[in-house]
């Protein structure tokens, strides 16, 4: 049993046991940057299951993110394995809900058959682009508003209240959205987690796949209020509640996450532990202090007793104020180039960038780099996610596994437009398959079998058709899935570093996966959230968006634009503190070397708002003026 504890103990501080060895009551963790709550974590599932002898699965382990789950199942698998001991449950939110949803399927007949999940860029590209079209809307953008509205009343429950749709900005949408879902066999991934809500709401025959009495949470900061409700009935069938987080890291308000489910978790659940971790292990001194300035700011805020380690160097923070860009940019690339020369690796270098709208940000900031034969990786926006040769591979798969998949169907000609399969060909099929009272993939088929059914397509068509379904045959016949992933990509993409990106993103989730097959993959991509799911590049500096920063860790970031034209941005209203907490959680990205950067003047954008309101010159965000932060001004 010492042997055990020791285990499961090693090297936890004094905070982190007591957290790790809670058991009895709901509890509540605040745990503030580089505080060990990943390890705290991982180590109380390993109590619970070999210290008090937990049935591994009656534990559930819910994060934010699919990267966040890998890791933290990783962790866990270290020490089980060994043993002998079943791995308990490690998921996302998103695929928690999809689970819970497909095992109780019979039960539901709001949600298509089989339940077929529209990625971004399907949403963008397919479902925005048709509604759009039948709706005679002028602007995608106006599509895009009642799409959002739409996720928007599931995520805050709005749905729920009486009268709904009479209330809803356009009614008409309401039914050409159903009407697409009907033809598509599409719904969008918000719908999935309102759905298991309202399932687990409405119906006390809902059974879930397992009988959970351990539920631990993640960055609970980032539930929002239908998340929040989903954790309540769980709750209410008997699983206790751990929940990890921080107030001060609740960025995601663009979907309604807020950090009244931490702030509020003892009042709704009274008489829980409330637990807290107190040292970072992360940040120098002055940044962890810098970064607490800005935190304060907020008079919600939970108190936290976070303090840097006995050990922790001072470590350097230093606003610097350029007049333009170009010399903000060329500055910027000739500090990083002698922080490489003495010997900090690239890859621990991080640009940080509230947006990048047009590149404004970023592109001075890569010529200066180049012109210094610096590498450097920009992710602010998923290169993958729009790339033709990956949406051709992750169709292909998708039909791999559902061979009536429509979306991947239709995504397959609208790649192809230049072959004649353009709009008026996919639209020709749209009206046929509404004619027949049949499905998009149904009526491409037949289509197929008999091309005089379209007479202006239908031989197109039917070449289409079979050279994909001969591909299909062929890759359904290699029985390993890894195998059948590489020969895809093979096959459909063309050489180059993208085609070996695709190999390990799809390989990778195959490789954490208790039953890594195709169907599992799909899964999990389609349960994904790829905006907040950026990998980094290794030897290289990487530019990233705050939000993508969330989770890492740098020796040296540079958060640049930290302007109130940027940080809060235009139009933020009431979601300042948003702004706010970015801003916190981007700095406690850095461990030793943070360095802050704002312009008097960018070119190319000169509309102010805030306090800038009506001229040209640009002032540090309001959220640092008052700091006690060195300010360098260079000319």
């Amino acid at each position: 049993m010492e042997d055990i504890k020791a285990t499961i103990h090693g090297d936890a501080t004094s905070d982190q046991i007591e957290a790790i060895d809670h058991i009895g009551s709901h509890a509540r963790l605040l745990a503030g940057p580089g505080t060990g709550k990943t390890k705290t974590l991982t180590r109380r599932v390993l109590s619970l299951i070999l210290q008090h002898n937990a049935d591994p699965d009656s534990i559930l382990l819910l994060t934010f993110t699919r990267l966040a789950a890998a890791q933290l199942k990783d962790e866990i698998k270290k020490v089980l394995e060994p043993l002998g001991k079943t791995i308990p449950q490690v998921s996302t939110l998103h695929s928690f809900a999809l689970r819970q949803i497909l095992y109780n399927s019979s039960r539901i007949d709001t949600l298509p058959r089989p339940i077929r999940i529209a990625d971004d860029w399907e949403e963008r590209y397919i479902i925005q682009e048709d509604l759009k079209k039948v709706l005679n809307l002028k602007e995608i953008g106006d599509v895009q508003k009642l799409i959002n509205q739409l996720s928007t009343d599931w995520e805050t429950l709005r749905i729920d209240e009486i009268g709904w749709e009479q209330q809803f900005p356009n009614p008409a949408f309401l039914g050409a959205w159903r009407s697409h879902k009907d033809q598509y066999g599409e719904t969008l991934r918000a719908e999935l987690v309102y759905q298991l809500k309202k399932q687990l709401n409405q119906s006390r025959d809902f059974q879930l796949d397992k009988e959970y009495k351990h539920i631990l949470i993640d960055e609970y900061q980032d539930l929002n209020a239908c998340d929040l409700a989903i954790v309540n009935e769980l709750a209410k069938r008997g699983a206790e509640l751990f929940v990890a987080g921080d107030d001060d890291q609740s960025i995601y308000g663009f979907r309604f996450a807020t950090p009244a489910g931490i702030r509020n978790f003892e009042q709704i659940y009274q008489n829980s532990k409330k637990l807290a971790l107190e040292i970072c292990f992360r940040c120098d001194k002055n940044i962890l202090h810098s970064a607490e300035f800005v935190a304060s700011l907020d008079p919600a805020r939970l108190p936290k007793p976070t303090r840097p380690k006995d050990e922790a160097e001072d470590g350097e923070v230093l606003i610097i104020g350029f007049k333009d860009q170009s010399h903000e940019a060329e500055i910027i690339a000739k500090k990083i180039k002698s922080l490489i020369d003495a010997d900090i690796k690239p890859d621990q270098i991080t640009i940080l960038l509230r947006n990048d709208r047009n590149s404004l940000l970023s592109k001075p900031i890569i010529e200066a780099l180049k012109k210094y034969s610096v590498d450097v990786s920009l992710t602010t926006d998923s290169e993958l996610e729009n790339n033709k040769e990956y949406r051709t591979v992750l169709s292909i798969i998708r039909l791999l596994v559902d061979q009536n998949d429509c979306l991947a169907w239709r995504t397959l000609l609208q790649i192809n437009k230049t072959n004649g399969l353009g709009d008026e060909c996919i639209k020709s099929i749209w009206n046929y398959a509404q004619s027949k009272g049949i499905r998009f993939s149904v009526a491409l088929q037949k289509i197929a079998e008999s091309p005089s059914e379209l007479q202006k397509f239908g031989q197109k068509i039917a070449k289409f058709v079979s050279e994909i379904n001969v591909a299909i045959v062929e890759l359904k016949a290699i029985e390993s899935p890894t195998e059948a992933i590489n020969a895809t990509v093979d096959k459909f993409m063309g050489e180059g570093e993208i085609k070996e990106q695709v190999k390990k993103y799809f390989v990778g989730i195959l490789e954490n996966q208790e039953k890594p097959d195709l169907e599992n993959l799909i899964k999990i991509v389609s349960t994904s959230s790829e905006y907040i799911e950026q990998e980094t590049k290794e030897n290289a500096v990487n530019i990233l968006t705050m939000h993508q920063a969330k989770g890492l860790s740098f020796d040296v970031c540079f958060i640049v634009g930290a302007e109130d034209e940027y940080i809060p941005g235009r139009n933020t209203g009431d979601k300042e503190g948003d702004e706010r907490r970015l801003l916190y959680v981007s700095m406690t990205r850095a461990r030793h070397k943070l360095f802050i950067s704002y312009c008097n003047k960018r070119t190319g954008q000169q509309r102010h708002s805030g306090s800038n309101s009506g001229t040209e010159k640009r002032t540090l965000t309001r959220f640092l003026r008052d700091s006690k932060i060195p300010i360098k001004q260079v000319e």
